[in-house]
């Protein structure tokens, strides 16, 4: 299969050229089975090959900007490696079809909550189509922290440099449609709750606009809830 060899081949690479740099943490937090939405900070060129690959699930499919499909040799490429348009910055209805489809048929969805790569390599406000999915699925939500992947591979460099790499895989969680008083969570809020989580597995230079954390939890206190998913996980709501 294509895509299990293209993941192999990142793999390899990867632990190849950074060998002694790099580092992948809390692979035991992620459910073997069961929908994900699975959900990185975005800073560098390498972070939608990287995640993929070390993510222990081969069901994993990715969203990517649409201008990636409109050749046909990188259309070939991004559809191996499981990856599907989205018009960026729009409620893209097909975008959103495919991802709870594949979320109901059990799989695992990675989709990046702010939207696009943020260059100046910390946390900027999330859109919410994120938190939209993450309420709509009732399924867990992962967070992820990729540290060093923009040092390795600078905006239009085509050569990466040795640095210090980190995949770090957070705990599930899962977003909910109401606090525990009853009242609503917009998709702003859990865009901002997911953000959250990842801006606590990241250096504290890395934050951004997540970096008062103490603030930001009493902000979005009742938003989220732990995921009874561990390990080889159970069924949740996106199954039924």
């Amino acid at each position: 299969m294509i895509y299990a060899f293209l993941r192999a081949f990142m793999r390899y690479i990867t632990r190849s050229y950074l060998a002694g740099l790099f580092k992948v943490e809390g692979v035991d937090n992620v459910p073997r089975e069961g929908p994900i939405v699975v959900c990185p900070n975005h800073f560098g060129t390498l972070d939608p090959p990287m995640v993929p690959a070390f993510l222990p699930r081969a069901d994993a499919w990715s969203m990517a900007k649409v201008e990636y499909f409109r050749k046909p040799i990188t259309r070939l490429l991004f559809t191996s490696y499981h990856a599907f348009p989205v018009v960026r910055h729009t409620a893209d209805r097909a975008a959103l079809r495919r991802s709870f489809d594949l979320l109901k048929a059990g799989h695992v969805v990675i989709l990046y909550p702010e939207g696009t790569r943020v260059d100046a390599g910390v946390l900027a406000a999330p859109e919410p189509g994120a938190g939209f999915i993450a309420q709509r699925c009732g399924c867990p939500v992962l967070p992820v922290a990729l540290t060093g992947t923009r040092e390795c591979l600078p905006k239009g460099k085509l050569w990466p440099r040795r640095v210090p790499v980190m995949v770090r895989f957070g705990k599930p969680f899962v977003v909910l449609q109401r606090r525990p008083t009853g009242e609503r969570v917009s998709h702003e809020e859990a865009a901002q709750a997911i953000m959250l989580a990842i801006a606590e597995l990241l250096p504290p230079e890395k934050r951004g606009a997540f970096s008062d954390l103490d603030s930001l939890r009493a902000r979005l206190a009742g938003v989220t809830s732990p995921s009874p998913l561990r390990g080889e996980g159970r069924e949740s709501s996106a199954n039924r």
